[in-house]
Protein backbone atom coordinates (compact mmCIF):
# COMPACT_ATOMS: atom_id res chain seq x y z
CA UNK A 1 0.00 0.00 0.00
CA UNK A 2 2.58 2.19 0.89
CA UNK A 3 4.50 2.01 -2.34
CA UNK A 4 1.49 2.49 -4.35
CA UNK A 5 0.74 5.68 -2.41
CA UNK A 6 4.10 6.76 -3.65
CA UNK A 7 3.68 5.68 -6.81
CA UNK A 8 0.18 7.46 -7.37
CA UNK A 9 2.09 10.65 -5.83
CA UNK A 10 4.67 10.08 -8.15
CA UNK A 11 2.78 10.28 -11.48
CA UNK A 12 0.39 12.89 -10.00
CA UNK A 13 3.52 15.14 -9.14
CA UNK A 14 5.00 14.84 -11.51
CA UNK A 15 2.47 15.87 -14.07
CA UNK A 16 1.44 19.42 -12.40
CA UNK A 17 5.59 19.98 -12.50
CA UNK A 18 4.92 19.46 -16.40
CA UNK A 19 1.97 21.33 -16.47
CA UNK A 20 3.62 23.94 -14.74
CA UNK A 21 7.13 23.89 -16.63
CA UNK A 22 4.32 23.65 -20.10
CA UNK A 23 2.65 27.19 -18.81
CA UNK A 24 5.45 28.73 -18.01
CA UNK A 25 7.39 27.98 -20.80
CA UNK A 26 4.97 28.97 -23.62
CA UNK A 27 4.08 32.25 -21.44
CA UNK A 28 7.69 33.34 -21.51
CA UNK A 29 8.55 32.13 -24.79
CA UNK A 30 5.74 34.44 -26.22
CA UNK A 31 6.94 37.06 -24.79
CA UNK A 32 10.42 36.71 -26.51
CA UNK A 33 12.44 35.18 -23.92
CA UNK A 34 14.69 32.22 -24.53
CA UNK A 35 13.68 28.58 -23.41
CA UNK A 36 16.88 29.15 -21.27
CA UNK A 37 15.54 31.50 -19.56
CA UNK A 38 11.83 30.00 -19.24
CA UNK A 39 13.52 27.13 -17.44
CA UNK A 40 15.68 29.35 -15.24
CA UNK A 41 12.77 31.11 -14.15
CA UNK A 42 11.07 27.50 -13.31
CA UNK A 43 13.35 26.43 -11.08
CA UNK A 44 13.33 29.42 -8.92
CA UNK A 45 10.21 28.75 -6.92
CA UNK A 46 10.31 27.25 -3.44
CA UNK A 47 6.98 25.24 -4.69
CA UNK A 48 8.83 23.78 -7.48
CA UNK A 49 11.86 22.75 -6.01
CA UNK A 50 9.86 21.40 -3.00
CA UNK A 51 7.40 19.62 -5.30
CA UNK A 52 10.62 18.17 -7.52
CA UNK A 53 12.34 16.72 -4.05
CA UNK A 54 8.90 15.10 -3.06
CA UNK A 55 8.52 13.41 -5.96
CA UNK A 56 11.60 12.44 -6.28
CA UNK A 57 11.15 10.68 -3.00
CA UNK A 58 7.79 8.98 -4.05
CA UNK A 59 9.74 7.76 -7.54
CA UNK A 60 12.66 6.29 -5.13
CA UNK A 61 10.16 4.56 -2.70
CA UNK A 62 8.08 3.27 -5.88
CA UNK A 63 10.60 1.44 -7.43
CA UNK A 64 13.68 1.09 -5.29
CA UNK A 65 14.36 2.38 -2.19
CA UNK A 66 17.23 4.99 -1.63
CA UNK A 67 19.53 5.18 1.62
CA UNK A 68 19.84 8.97 1.18
CA UNK A 69 16.01 10.08 -0.19
CA UNK A 70 14.38 7.64 1.43
CA UNK A 71 16.39 8.01 5.13
CA UNK A 72 14.30 9.18 7.60
CA UNK A 73 15.53 12.55 7.87
CA UNK A 74 15.40 13.48 4.35
CA UNK A 75 11.54 12.25 4.48
CA UNK A 76 10.93 14.43 7.70
CA UNK A 77 12.17 17.61 6.02
CA UNK A 78 10.32 17.13 2.85
CA UNK A 79 7.45 16.26 5.13
CA UNK A 80 7.97 19.87 7.19
CA UNK A 81 8.85 21.42 3.94
CA UNK A 82 5.41 20.61 1.57
CA UNK A 83 3.24 21.46 4.22
CA UNK A 84 4.52 24.78 4.58
CA UNK A 85 4.44 25.13 0.80
CA UNK A 86 0.64 24.49 0.99
CA UNK A 87 0.29 27.04 4.40
CA UNK A 88 2.20 29.70 3.20
CA UNK A 89 0.31 29.62 -0.01
CA UNK A 90 -2.87 29.70 1.28
CA UNK A 91 -2.26 31.94 3.93
CA UNK A 92 -0.01 34.86 1.85
CA UNK A 93 0.15 34.20 -1.52
CA UNK A 94 -3.37 32.38 -2.90
CA UNK A 95 -5.21 35.26 -2.30
CA UNK A 96 -2.82 37.53 -5.02
CA UNK A 97 -4.24 35.47 -8.03
CA UNK A 98 -6.52 33.86 -10.10
CA UNK A 99 -5.26 30.92 -11.54
CA UNK A 100 -7.65 29.05 -14.85
CA UNK A 101 -7.69 26.14 -16.58
CA UNK A 102 -4.45 23.92 -16.71
CA UNK A 103 -2.92 26.41 -14.17
CA UNK A 104 -5.64 26.15 -11.84
CA UNK A 105 -5.10 22.49 -11.80
CA UNK A 106 -1.42 22.23 -11.55
CA UNK A 107 -1.92 25.01 -8.79
CA UNK A 108 -3.99 22.80 -6.84
CA UNK A 109 -1.70 20.12 -7.03
CA UNK A 110 1.25 21.59 -6.36
CA UNK A 111 -0.11 23.25 -3.16
CA UNK A 112 -3.05 21.10 -1.72
CA UNK A 113 -3.03 17.73 -3.26
CA UNK A 114 1.03 16.74 -2.79
CA UNK A 115 1.24 18.21 0.99
CA UNK A 116 -1.86 16.13 1.70
CA UNK A 117 -0.48 12.87 0.03
CA UNK A 118 2.73 13.36 1.39
CA UNK A 119 1.35 13.30 4.63
CA UNK A 120 -0.40 10.70 4.14
CA UNK A 121 2.67 8.75 3.39
CA UNK A 122 4.75 10.11 5.40
CA UNK A 123 2.22 8.63 8.41
CA UNK A 124 2.56 5.36 6.88
CA UNK A 125 6.68 5.30 7.35
CA UNK A 126 8.64 3.51 9.86
CA UNK A 127 9.20 6.01 13.19
CA UNK A 128 10.84 6.60 16.46
CA UNK A 129 14.11 7.20 14.99
CA UNK A 130 14.31 11.06 14.80
CA UNK A 131 15.93 13.19 17.89
CA UNK A 132 15.30 16.44 18.63
CA UNK A 133 17.83 18.04 16.66
CA UNK A 134 16.58 17.09 13.65
CA UNK A 135 14.55 19.65 13.47
CA UNK A 136 17.48 22.07 13.11
CA UNK A 137 18.40 19.89 10.06
CA UNK A 138 14.96 20.02 8.28
CA UNK A 139 16.02 23.85 8.28
CA UNK A 140 18.98 23.50 5.75
CA UNK A 141 15.91 23.10 2.94
CA UNK A 142 14.23 26.53 3.84
CA UNK A 143 17.49 28.15 4.55
CA UNK A 144 19.04 26.63 1.55
CA UNK A 145 16.35 27.80 -0.76
CA UNK A 146 16.75 31.64 0.85
CA UNK A 147 20.39 32.11 0.31
CA UNK A 148 20.20 30.71 -3.24
CA UNK A 149 16.76 33.32 -3.84
CA UNK A 150 18.72 35.77 -3.08
CA UNK A 151 21.97 35.06 -4.40
CA UNK A 152 20.10 34.12 -8.07
CA UNK A 153 18.51 37.50 -7.28
CA UNK A 154 20.76 39.61 -7.06
CA UNK A 155 22.11 38.78 -10.84
CA UNK A 156 19.22 38.76 -12.66
CA UNK A 157 16.61 41.14 -10.55
CA UNK A 158 13.78 38.75 -10.50
CA UNK A 159 12.30 37.47 -6.91
CA UNK A 160 10.02 34.36 -6.58
CA UNK A 161 8.15 35.97 -4.12
CA UNK A 162 7.18 39.20 -2.52
CA UNK A 163 8.36 38.69 1.11
CA UNK A 164 12.11 37.67 -0.25
CA UNK A 165 12.58 40.48 -2.41
CA UNK A 166 14.75 43.14 -1.50
CA UNK A 167 14.31 45.71 -3.63
CA UNK A 168 10.61 46.35 -2.37
CA UNK A 169 11.24 46.04 1.42
CA UNK A 170 13.97 47.50 3.24
CA UNK A 171 16.80 44.92 4.83
CA UNK A 172 15.44 45.29 8.10
CA UNK A 173 12.02 43.77 7.02
CA UNK A 174 13.62 41.38 5.02
CA UNK A 175 15.38 39.80 7.91
CA UNK A 176 11.84 40.05 9.69
CA UNK A 177 10.38 38.44 7.25
CA UNK A 178 13.15 35.74 6.75
CA UNK A 179 13.40 34.93 10.64
CA UNK A 180 9.46 34.61 11.08
CA UNK A 181 9.64 32.55 8.33
CA UNK A 182 12.49 30.56 9.79
CA UNK A 183 10.57 30.31 13.04
CA UNK A 184 7.44 28.99 11.07
CA UNK A 185 9.24 26.32 9.50
CA UNK A 186 11.35 25.36 12.68
CA UNK A 187 7.76 25.20 14.45
CA UNK A 188 6.83 22.75 11.64
CA UNK A 189 9.50 20.66 11.87
CA UNK A 190 9.27 20.17 15.79
CA UNK A 191 6.00 19.16 15.30
CA UNK A 192 7.35 16.98 13.31
CA UNK A 193 9.88 15.52 14.97
CA UNK A 194 7.15 15.27 17.98
CA UNK A 195 4.63 13.06 15.64
CA UNK A 196 7.37 10.94 14.66
CA UNK A 197 8.08 10.30 18.22
CA UNK A 198 4.45 9.42 19.19
CA UNK A 199 4.43 7.35 16.46
CA UNK A 200 7.47 5.33 16.98
CA UNK A 201 6.06 4.73 20.52
CA UNK A 202 3.27 3.10 18.79
CA UNK A 203 5.36 0.85 16.70
CA UNK A 204 8.94 -0.23 15.92
CA UNK A 205 11.89 2.11 16.03
CA UNK A 206 13.58 2.89 12.84
CA UNK A 207 17.08 4.38 12.30
CA UNK A 208 16.88 7.86 10.62
CA UNK A 209 20.60 7.27 8.64
CA UNK A 210 19.70 4.59 6.17
CA UNK A 211 16.91 2.73 4.64
CA UNK A 212 16.70 -0.64 6.64
CA UNK A 213 14.74 -3.29 6.29
CA UNK A 214 12.02 -1.97 8.17
CA UNK A 215 12.02 1.10 6.26
CA UNK A 216 11.37 -0.25 2.76
CA UNK A 217 7.81 0.63 1.45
Amino acid sequence: MTRAIAGFGALIGAFALIVQYVILFTDMTAEGATGLAATWRYFGYFTILTNALVVAIWTAAALRPSALLNSARVEAMAAMAIVMVGVVYHLLLASRWNPQGWQLVADIIVHTVTPIWFVLYWLRRPHGGLAWSDAARCLVWPLGYCVYALTRGAFDKWYAYPFLDPTSSTISELVINIVGLSSAFAVCALVVVAADKWLGARGAISSPDAVSPARQP
